[in-house]
């Protein structure tokens, strides 16, 4: 029998008939890593998330309890695999901090090109793979095809590929030559072009604009009180970034913005990697031109 109008339900109403409950994981093609979520769905779109975080403890204290500070530095590696030179350089920070240790201008800036190379690495991975997921399998290879020219810079600084283990307490393993920086350069000049075109494929397309507008909203609020940092706070409108509120390395040294949005949801993630990935040339452009001699 056909329902009157007064019997029609709220169009924007959750018919809890219809929802259905979906468990992501822990094993998922889908993702990267042992993360289970029972998700409950309405169609497309997920009402409610219940996380289960204890298949990702790895152990990294208890890793670290019979290591030295050098040692250490191949288990922070592999703390974030999409950026692990920068958790290198992040955990010899810190120890030189504790320790009254001053470094040599020339490692400053080195660890600050490859702090920034490595931004650069985890921005290419987040933007290429959310391009993937929706669809767009072109601009995921123009991603991809940069961060294989990140890990040629990478392995020629410190001769391996992906856990380069490079930094230690004081310095880096190794310094680097003219040649390194020439491909740095070059990785730059051409990283250019092809961030253009990511734009142009994904910033006004309709289909990506629908499937992220609106999307993972997270307040500022939200942000603060659950200790959100990085592009992710400062996509929801919270302007902190320590490498201009508390500058470490080279960073006092150049000019560089800091990017914010307001939208707090995945469009807005999105704009702030892309245009964060700008400053960052911008920075290693600077680094590399300017970049002292002597000891590291």
């Amino acid at each position: 029998m056909p329902l009157s109008i007064s019997d029609a339900a709220d169009p924007n109403a959750t018919d809890q008939e219809y929802l259905w409950t979906l468990n992501f994981g822990p094993q998922h093609p889908a993702t990267h890593t042992t993360l289970r979520l029972v998700l409950t769905l309405d169609g497309e779109k997920v009402v409610e998330a219940v996380p289960h975080i204890g298949y990702l403890h790895s152990g990294f204290e208890k890793l670290g309890e019979h290591l030295d500070f050098n040692q250490y530095v191949t288990i922070v590696d592999r703390m974030n695999y999409i950026s692990p030179v920068a958790n290198e350089i992040e955990w010899h920070h810190a120890v030189e901090k504790l320790l009254g240790i001053e470094l040599t201008p020339r490692c400053k800036y080195l660890r600050t090109i490859l702090a920034e190379l490595m931004r650069l690495h985890d921005h290419l991975l987040i933007v290429g793979a959310t391009a993937l997921d929706l669809g767009a399998f072109t601009a995921f290879l123009y991603a991809f095809q940069q961060r294989e020219k990140i890990y040629d810079i990478v392995e020629y600084a410190s001769g391996q590929r992906f856990h380069a283990s490079y930094t230690r307490v004081g310095g880096v393993l190794f310094d680097v030559n003219n040649d390194w920086a020439d491909k740095v350069r070059e990785f730059v000049r051409e990283l250019k072009p092809v961030h253009a075109e990511l734009h142009r494929l994904l910033t006004r397309n309709r289909i990506f604009i629908d499937r992220t507008k609106g999307i993972g909203v997270l307040t500022p609020e939200d942000a603060t009180n659950w200790s959100v940092t990085g592009p992710l706070a400062r996509a929801s409108g919270v302007v902190r970034d320590l490498r201009k509120d508390e500058p470490y390395l080279a960073y006092a040294d150049l000019d560089f913005k800091i990017v914010c949005a307001k939208g707090g949801d995945c469009y807005s993630r999105y704009m702030v990697r892309m245009q964060e990935m700008q400053e960052s040339l911008k920075i290693i452009e600077q680094a590399i031109e300017n970049i002292p001699g002597g000891p590291v």
